[in-house]
């Protein structure tokens, strides 16, 4: 086992380590974020922290990790940035507004 870090009293069983790889090997194959460098370090990071404040649900960690890098990508294209007012509100192509 190994300690967690911040002296919070817990430790990682083998479980625990295997849960925490899988949620950063999914977030970073979802988000693609590479798996070494800077980035993954923070990310890392991120799951740990999560974790270590309690957030124990793989399910949970994922969801979390995986909006934190997706708010961090930028627009794919500017009209990602777009909305059509026809698509958010079908059935009214053809009328004018009021």
């Amino acid at each position: 086992m190994q300690d967690l870090p911040h002296n919070s009293g817990r430790q990682l069983s083998p479980d625990d380590i295997e849960m925490l790889q899988r949620v950063f090997d999914a977030t970073c194959f979802a988000a693609r974020v590479p798996r070494r460098g800077e980035r993954a370090n923070r990310l890392a990071k991120f799951i740990m922290d999560e974790f270590r404040i309690g957030n124990g649900s793989e399910r949970a960690l994922l969801e979390c990790a995986l909006w934190r890098e997706r708010r961090r990508l930028p627009p794919r294209t500017p009209e990602a940035e777009t909305v059509d007012i026809w698509v958010a509100r079908p059935g009214q192509r053809g009328q004018q507004p009021r």
